[in-house]
């Protein structure tokens, strides 16, 4: 006769006991004198937010499994967790529940490690660290100062997102719908003194480096290139009539500078407060204007709302052909971009093309064809390289070498 057995399976017991049992062996140990061929699997680090949830069972078992592979593989495998630990989230949840900071952020953490545990997770915990542990953070220190030493970190009053439910700046990403990704209230676009790293003089590394991966989708390449955004081009400034002031712009396109027509600067733009104090007829459409943005994300700005924008009643006269022309305050112009200003070519660009069109600013061609013959009708922006009209002394020469 077959043995009887118990119609339930106590898997609590079951997984408790070896998980004890691999703990107590130390299986999963890196020993950093092992011969075999070393591999280091790092999945994100959690933020001790107090309870696991499915997205972290998620990564965190596709990181293990990369993990146990490798070992049957026969590596040397590191695989150790730490904490995001540090932040205006956890001061503020503790002042919501009048604890200590640090006693609510290191309860989370025995809570959280003791439930990935509880899914058999195979780390090596002897290598566990928060990042608010003085033993960590002194290497942030220490980074920032060789930084700072060398003149890659400097303070500047920057637009950021602000939470002020959480009294917090945000992320882009953490930025939906206007709304704060983590207690929905509406975020504000203000200025506030930042550290910001001079990441520009590493772009051309950054690049190569890009062009360097293998396997990755092209898509997240172009995203990285973006975000390093390397232009070549020129910066000069316009003067402002009737403003002791002068507007700094950037443009890739200085074979164009006698076909502006217009000057576009971000609302936050600190040359704005300077027109409107020796202008004030334009204050309140600027104001009204600019406050209607003051919970828009910056994506939201750049590419999902409609351009649009209104006149300061300032002109800027152009530096080479001393002609005026007007100064815009606009939604897809960001002060923390280049200088915060650009200079509106409408027939050699889309963007400001569209924008004359809809609030019927002049397009002036001053870009021909390469064969000389000028685009007619001008029924969208001619965008590429040709031949210098209505430029001056410069006409007839072509693109580049106007430029250089």
């Amino acid at each position: 006769m077959l043995e009887e057995r118990p119609l339930t399976y106590d898997h609590r017991a079951i997984e408790r006991t070896w998980q004890r049992r691999w703990e107590d062996d130390g299986i999963y140990r890196a020993d950093d004198a092992d011969p075999r061929p070393k591999y280091y699997v790092l999945e994100m680090l959690p933020y001790p937010s107090g309870d696991l949830h499915v997205g972290h069972a998620k990564n965190y078992t596709l990181g293990d499994a990369v993990a146990r592979l490798m070992r049957m593989r026969g590596h040397n495998v590191v695989h150790p967790m730490g904490w995001d630990a540090f932040g205006l989230p956890a001061e503020n949840a503790a002042i919501q529940r009048g604890i200590d900071p640090d006693s609510w952020t290191r309860s989370n953490i025995d809570n959280m490690r003791r439930q990935i545990k509880l899914m058999g997770t195979g780390y090596d915990w002897t290598r566990e660290f928060a990042t608010c542990d003085p033993a960590y953070y002194k290497w942030n220190q220490w980074f920032f100062l060789r930084m700072f030493e060398g003149g890659l970190a400097y303070k500047r009053e920057t637009p950021v997102n602000w939470c002020p439910n959480d009294q917090t700046v945000l992320a882009n990403e953490q930025v939906h719908d206007g709304r704060c990704w983590r207690c929905n209230h509406l975020v504000e676009r203000r200025n506030l003194s930042q550290w910001n790293f001079k990441i520009t003089d590493y772009a051309d590394r950054l690049l190569a480096g890009i062009d360097r991966l293998s396997g990755w989708p092209e898509r997240i390449k172009t995203m990285q290139r973006n975000w390093i955004g390397r232009s070549e081009g020129v910066t000069f400034a316009f003067d402002i009539d009737g403003v002791d002031a002068q507007i700094a712009v950037f443009t890739t396109r200085v074979d164009t500078v006698f076909g502006v027509t217009f000057l576009a600067i971000a609302p936050e733009h600190p040359i704005v407060a300077q027109i409107l104090a020796a202008l004030p007829a334009g204050r309140e459409r600027v104001e009204a204007f600019a406050a209607s943005l003051v919970s828009k994300s910056e994506l939201e700005r750049t590419q999902l709302m409609e351009k649009s924008g209104v006149p300061t009643g300032a002109y800027a006269v152009n530096p080479l052909s001393g002609e005026r022309v007007p100064i815009w305050v606009t939604n897809y112009v960001l002060a923390e971009y280049g200088t915060g200003a650009v200079m509106g070519v409408p027939a050699h660009d889309e963007r400001d093309f569209d924008f004359a069109q809809k609030h019927g600013i002049p397009i002036a061609q001053v870009i021909a064809r390469p064969d000389g013959t000028p685009q007619a009708p001008l029924d969208e922006a001619f965008v590429d390289d040709g031949v210098l009209i209505a430029s001056g002394d410069f006409s007839g020469m072509r693109s580049a070498d106007a430029r250089s």
